[in-house]
């Protein structure tokens, strides 16, 4: 099984929904976090969420809470919703969160997590799957939060083995992960630094207990390396046409989305951060995107790209 991480800002409902109408590849896509302020679901995720929005196949929300009061009022939402599954986030690693007592921030004192999954567990009768980091600060912290987490009947847990303060750099630890699959009673499940088919088969290699694993950036950066992995291969002619069809229909989902061309325009500057990276000259190419003064701009861009420039070799 290969999973879609939830990234903020990326992997939206529109990206999700124009990947699954292309793709078939992935298995299971997790909607980036939702979370509450005033006690009330923060309005700008509220679209992520909405079951309209994610009628591909099967979508996982994810949840950023720091207390039982908010795991109830997200919960009660998204049964509401009719979702049958939630994921815990344990893992954001930025500052503005765990600064708040949210993501990464709970990995210091496991013992805040009991109530966390106490109310879920006695509230609701959905699965809940945790993705976490090693730690906040060190990795060794992973070891009495797994204790914790056999306590509870969750249906796997999603391990990106990074301490919150490495962010994205550096690499992954992995004694932090294979202490997290020795010593979990749940399906672990792997995250982290698969960029290509080649780093899909050194991990599947090292750690041959795992059988689903998540992808991130690995996906944002080359959108054929789920099928890659499963073993599709595909032409050079067929990735311009894949990708082309790919792009038309971000950019005609988000101007219906966006509230006007200029919020539209931005969103794709983003997507084009990651979506230059099929590129061998992809610093070029980013570089008259994120120039562009209008969608008319990127799309003729992205036509010469299509055409002319050449795709980046994967393996």
């Amino acid at each position: 099984m290969i999973y879609l991480a939830p990234i903020q800002g990326f992997t939206d409902y529109i990206y999700r929904k124009v990947y699954a109408g292309i793709f078939s590849s992935v298995d299971a896509y997790f909607i980036p976090y939702v979370t509450v302020q005033n006690e009330q679901i923060v309005r700008k995720y509220e679209r992520e969420i909405l079951p309209g929005n994610n009628l591909y196949g099967r979508a996982v929300p994810q949840i950023l809470v720091r207390d039982a009061q908010e795991t109830e009022l997200l919960g009660s939402i998204l049964k509401n919703y009719g979702y049958a599954e939630v994921n815990l986030n344990l893992g954001c690693p930025y500052p503005m969160v765990t600064n708040r007592g949210r993501g990464s921030a709970l990995l210091q004192n496991p013992e805040s997590l009991k109530p966390i999954l106490d109310t879920f567990f006695e509230q609701f009768k959905l699965k809940l799957s945790v993705k976490l980091r090693a730690g906040l600060n060190d990795p060794s912290e992973i070891e009495q939060v797994i204790s914790v987490l056999n306590d509870y009947p969750l249906s796997e847990i999603i391990v990106h083995a990074r301490v919150a303060k490495q962010l994205y750099k550096g690499t992954v630890n992995e004694m932090a992960f294979q202490i997290a699959l020795e010593r979990s009673e749940h399906p672990v499940v792997y995250n982290g630094d698969i960029f290509s088919v080649d780093d899909f088969q050194r991990r599947s290699e090292q750690f041959s207990a795992v059988s689903d694993w998540m992808l991130g950036r690995g996906v944002l950066m080359n959108v054929f390396l789920p099928a890659e992995i499963k073993g599709w291969r595909f032409t050079d002619a067929e990735k311009r046409f894949t990708l082309q069809h790919f792009h038309a229909g971000i950019v005609e989902a988000y101007l219906q989305a966006a509230d006007n061309p200029g919020n539209a325009l931005n969103k794709l500057k983003q997507f084009w951060i990651y979506f230059s990276l099929h590129f061998d000259d992809h610093a070029r190419i980013f570089k008259k995107i994120k120039k562009s003064k209008s969608i008319t701009d990127v799309q003729r861009e992205a036509m010469l790209a299509f055409r002319d420039a050449t795709l980046k070799q994967t393996c």
